[in-house]
Formats: C-alpha cells, sequence, structure tokens
C-alpha cells in the first residue's frame, strides 16, 4: 500500500503493470490509501493498453463487490496568458516563419499566423512555438520545434525531440492535457467540415489552400482519443493520415467514430503513382503532397472515404 507522500509524489499517477507508461491509476480503499500500485487500477492508454483490473475481496466468505473508488486524475495546469502573448512576435527571426513567406504570400502567412497564434521561442534560436489553445482560450501547453528557413523541414539534431514551454519555463508540478491545436478554431467555423492532420506544421500549411475546412493537428495517433476529440462532438471529419498511417488511422477512427456526424479518410499518401510523380518519401503527408504540388491541387483527385 502506497503512503499519502508517495500518492503526492506520483500526482496520482503510477507505471502501468502492462505497458510500463506513467499512466495507471489506481484504486483507493474507503479510507482513501492506494490499495495495490502494481496490480488494481485503469491505464489511461485505453485505445492501445487497456489495462484494467478490478480489486474484488479475496474473503471467500464475502464474495460481494467491496467500496472501492479510482484516484481522481490531477486538474490540468494551464499555462500563463502572459507567456502566450509573449511569444506572438519576433517572427522576422522565426525560421518556420520565413519558410512560409518564402512560398506564400504575406497576406496569406499573416493570416496563418493570427489563426494559429504561431508563436517564435527563443529557447532555441529562430524556433517555433505551436500553442494548444482550446475552445474556452484556455492555453493547455506549447510545443517548441525548430525548422530549416530554407525547405521548411524538420531540425532534429541536435533538438531531436521537441521541448514543450513548461518545461524549458521550468514551471513547477505542471500537468499537461492536450488538446487539439487549432482548437480555438471551432467556435469561429461551427458549420465547417474539420481535417484533421498529425503536424502542425502541415495543418496550417493545408489551411493557406484548403479554405472550406478548418485544419487541426492532432501530434500523432496515439493522441485521437475519445477526450481529444469530444469538442468535434456532431462535426463532418475528415482524417488525412501520412504515407504508411491509413491502417492505423482506420482503426482509430472507426473506435470515435459514434462521436462525429460523418467521418471520412483520405488515402491518397498510399497512392504510389502520386508518390512517384512528385518525388514524396515515406513517411511524408499532405503538407508535403501540397508543396511539390505548387499548391494546385484541384487536379488532385481526393476521395474521401467513409468510416
Amino acid at each position: 500500500m502506497a503512503t499519502p507522500d508517495e500518492q503526492k509524489k506520483h500526482g496520482g499517477k503510477w507505471k502501468c503493470p502492462n505497458c510500463g507508461e506513467t499512466k495507471f491509476v489506481p484504486f483507493l480503499d474507503k479510507l482513501g490509501a492506494v490499495v495495490d500500485v502494481h496490480k488494481y487500477g485503469r491505464c489511461e492508454r485505453i485505445n492501445s493498453c487497456k489495462y484494467f483490473k478490478y480489486p474484488y475481496s479475496t474473503d471467500k466468505q464475502n464474495t460481494s463487490r467491496p467500496t472501492y473508488k479510482q484516484t481522481p486524475p490531477p486538474k490540468p495546469t494551464y499555462i500563463d496568458d502572459g507567456i502566450f502573448r509573449k511569444s506572438l512576435k519576433d517572427y522576422e527571426r522565426n525560421n518556420l516563419i520565413t519558410f512560409l513567406n518564402r512560398v506564400f504570400d504575406v497576406g496569406a502567412v499573416d493570416k496563418m499566423i493570427a489563426d494559429y497564434f504561431i508563436g517564435t521561442s527563443h529557447h532555441w534560436s529562430g524556433s517555433t512555438v505551436f500553442w494548444q489553445r482550446d475552445r474556452f482560450g484556455r492555453i493547455h501547453g506549447g510545443k517548441i520545434m525548430q525548422y530549416n528557413p530554407d525547405n521548411g523541414k524538420r531540425v532534429k539534431e541536435p533538438h531531436n525531440r521537441i521541448t514543450w514551454v513548461h518545461t524549458a519555463f521550468k514551471i513547477p508540478k505542471f500537468n499537461l492535457r492536450q488538446c487539439l491545436f487549432g482548437e480555438h478554431l471551432l467556435a469561429k467555423h461551427p458549420d465547417m467540415f474539420v481535417g484533421i492532420v498529425e503536424s502542425e506544421k502541415t495543418a496550417i500549411i493545408a489551411s493557406g489552400v484548403v479554405t472550406d475546412c478548418i485544419f487541426l493537428a492532432c501530434g500523432g495517433c496515439q493522441n485521437l482519443t475519445i477526450a481529444m476529440c469530444e469538442p468535434l462532438r456532431g462535426r463532418n471529419v475528415v482524417l488525412f493520415p501520412d504515407n504508411s498511417k491509413l491502417a492505423e488511422w482506420s482503426e482509430k477512427g472507426r473506435k470515435l467514430r459514434h462521436l462525429f456526424k460523418t467521418l471520412s479518410i483520405v488515402d491518397i499518401m498510399e497512392s504510389e503513382e502520386i508518390l512517384q510523380r512528385y518525388s514524396l518519401k515515406a513517411g511524408d503527408d499532405i503538407g508535403d503532397l501540397i508543396l511539390a504540388q505548387k499548391f494546385d491541387i484541384k487536379d488532385l483527385e481526393i476521395e474521401l472515404k467513409e468510416l
């Protein structure tokens, strides 16, 4: 049984006995103590891990289900608005904006900056902040990423992994609960189709070409959860998976289908003919296709396949 100090130290979450991720929420007994952090509880990775074990009574003479409750998840922490606002400048020093200005006109780039609240970070010289702002205006977090100003590609050395703003600012006891990048746009366009891509940069690029769809980014298929997609309930949604991710996104989409009015998926990035015609490679996405195709997507046959 865990002590109160141990419970506080772990923030109510422990390593899952099944997948090993620190996403395990154990059960509490009637006195509020953790029953067994190595066995009884639920993994929050409900779509990938699915571990759940309820602590039934082991007393042979008492087979009734005892009273237990789960540790309530810690409340999310939000970024201070002042930190957010201070990043909305210095675009002449932002490598991603430099690249976007090479391929789009100034008006289009200004709209991208305003729509998605693209920020500039001084954590790495020339780096970009992708703010996760929800429909209520709360800032869940900010991803700091570095790009090549000439070709727009991620700079992975020495910054192979992204850094979060709360990490860069050393905000103590920050509990990150992500939301979709661009979620704040939903209220502004309540009847528009919603396109979901993986990369924040791709959402921004696609928004400059396709004007009848709101593009949001999930940051990875593992983030396509019921909690993350709840703001899309009742909307018409289209999934745009990266090359080689069609099967994974299709499976995840079917599990979420009940949330949406309609749900479709685009498989154009699986076309070998398209990849060869535009010199694309494995792992590329719809953003890479838009750039390679010189933004004239009218010639592309993008078919929506219903899930």
